[in-house]
């Protein structure tokens, strides 16, 4: 992903970042996927989705979880939506993380509440991360459609 810049809202660091391509609502179901199983686990506090600008967003934790924390099986989060979000606990960066993606673009949205972090490894310190869940994204992307292959 490409850094595209940071800036401080009310005590939260906010990264924006740029996928390297647009994407589509199953990009955004297999990276909130990545982050769930790989970085979370059971430090998952938040799934939501929204359905447009100015939407309040629709939390969807407790379907999730119904759901064995599978976003393709919540009957919530697998509807296309505009954007969907997942915050927790980072195994990884050892900092509470929330994720954005944002349906038919190639913009994501990182929030950190850890302002040192940023301080003291600079303003880049998530693009391995976030480098690595567009990536994994996009193997799962690529498994699936394998399966899916009739060629």
């Amino acid at each position: 992903m490409i850094f595209r810049g940071i800036k401080e809202d009310n005590g939260w660091m906010v990264v924006d970042y740029s996928a390297t391509w647009k994407y589509g609502y199953d990009f955004i179901l297999d990276a909130c996927q990545v982050i769930i199983d790989t970085d979370f686990q059971e430090k998952l506090q938040r799934v939501a989705i929204t359905h447009g600008p100015g939407t309040e967003p629709v939390e969807c934790l407790e379907s999730v979880r119904k759901s064995e924390f599978d976003v393709r099986k919540c009957n919530i989060t697998n509807k296309e939506s505009s954007a969907l979000m997942v915050a927790g606990i980072s195994r990884i960066m050892e900092c509470p993380v929330q994720v954005m993606f944002f349906n038919q673009t190639n913009a994501v949205k990182l929030f950190c509440p850890v302002k040192k972090i940023f301080e003291e490894h600079d303003d880049h310190v998530f693009d391995n991360y976030m480098n690595s869940v567009e990536i994994k994204a996009y193997c799962r992307d690529a498994v699936r459609q394998g399966k899916d292959y009739k060629g």
